[in-house]
């Protein structure tokens, strides 16, 4: 199938456990993928040919160096050759909030033209995993790959798929775009959908929920400062849509604990009925690595986004939207999601 040329913006944990990701399964131990090949695609055929970030630890560097660079905490899995790639420096358009700012060091040379960049370099995908709170930046990202001829995927919560504006002059372009705000792999979003679906098909009735998370990661700092309302608002959008019926539900971020690293503390409770109106409840906690929760998703979304430009499809593409993100255009349960993409890259 060739070869497809990936570019990054925002060389965080998240990039991290990507680029490592991509190593770590051209080993060929697949323990952890959703899917092997997607359209053809195997995750050996993702090339990383561009890189942007604003930290002076990280530009400058080859991307294999940067992703182990501070502020990034992630836990290293693999060792990651030379990816002959450097990191060059993007545009500061937001304001750091003031946990924000005592994690970046902002490099002092100017931001390069990116979409200059993207053309030079060929790339077929920009995958945009800036700060969620740095939304001018993401709309930057996405107006630079559009003039550049790129796919965008937007992993971020900033609205650029559900801009009808901006979506309709992807499809005008003939260009696809994915998003909004990635569903991790067994992340607490998607855990609670499939919970409350799970409870619902067996007949039970929800009377309340809570999903709660408590991170160390860089993400879960700027969440806390920047992102928290909107996020709790995606996340119990895409929570409450897993059941046909309305009841009380609170879905978001808590707090962060700084010694937890790139590690995330999920809590769950659920209280409802079941046969013969009799009561339960049902309380849960769930431990994960928090930047590794993106990567089997962005691994299917990267591809399928690749598979969608061969096809020449333009503008949001739906069964991509609605099985990796939380905020897609349209919203369908979790299992009816699954089963479009399936379609969608059998066809």
């Amino acid at each position: 199938m060739g070869a497809i040329r990936v570019a990054v913006a925002g060389v965080g944990n998240c990039c991290a456990a990507l680029v490592g990701g991509v190593q770590f399964y051209r080993g060929g131990d697949f323990v952890g993928l959703i899917h092997e090949e997607v359209g053809g695609y195997a995750v050996s055929d993702i090339e990383f040919v561009a890189a942007f970030d604003v930290d002076r630890r990280k530009v400058g560097k080859d991307v294999s160096e940067a992703i182990f660079s501070e502020p990034n905490n992630v836990i290293r899995s693999v060792e990651v050759p030379r990816l002959r790639t450097s990191v060059r420096m993007g545009p500061v358009l937001d304001d750091m909030g003031a946990f924000t700012k005592d994690l970046i060091d902002i490099a002092e040379e100017e931001a390069v033209d990116i979409a200059e960049e993207l053309r030079e370099k060929k790339a077929d995908v920009l995958v945009n995993l800036v700060s969620g709170g740095a939304e001018k930046a993401s709309r930057f990202y996405a107006e630079a790959a559009l003039e550049a001829g790129c796919a965008f995927l937007n992993a971020t919560p900033t609205t650029i798929a559900n801009d009808a504006t901006l979506s309709r002059r992807f499809k005008v372009a003939g260009l696809p775009v994915v998003g909004d705000d990635l569903l991790d792999q067994v992340g607490a979003t998607v855990v609670h959908m499939g919970l409350l679906e799970f409870l619902h098909s067996r007949g039970a009735r929800i009377d309340e929920s809570y999903q709660l998370d408590v991170g160390g990661g860089a993400e879960s700092r700027d969440t806390l400062e920047r992102t928290k309302d909107l996020k709790r608002r995606i996340k119990t959008a895409a929570v409450a849509g897993s059941v046909p019926y309305e009841f009380p539900l609170v879905s978001g971020s808590t707090d962060y604990v700084d010694f937890l690293g790139n590690v995330r503390d999920s809590f769950f409770w659920i209280r409802g009925r079941y046969f013969g109106g009799a009561p339960f409840t049902m309380d849960v906690r769930m431990s994960t690595a928090d930047a590794y929760n993106a990567g089997a998703v962005l691994i299917d979304m990267i591809r399928g986004t690749k598979l969608a430009s061969d096809r020449g499809m333009a503008g949001v593409i739906l069964p991509l939207s609605a099985y990796g993100f939380k905020s897609s255009p349209e919203r369908y349960p979790i299992s009816a999601a699954y089963e479009m993409f399936k379609s969608f890259i059998e066809a």
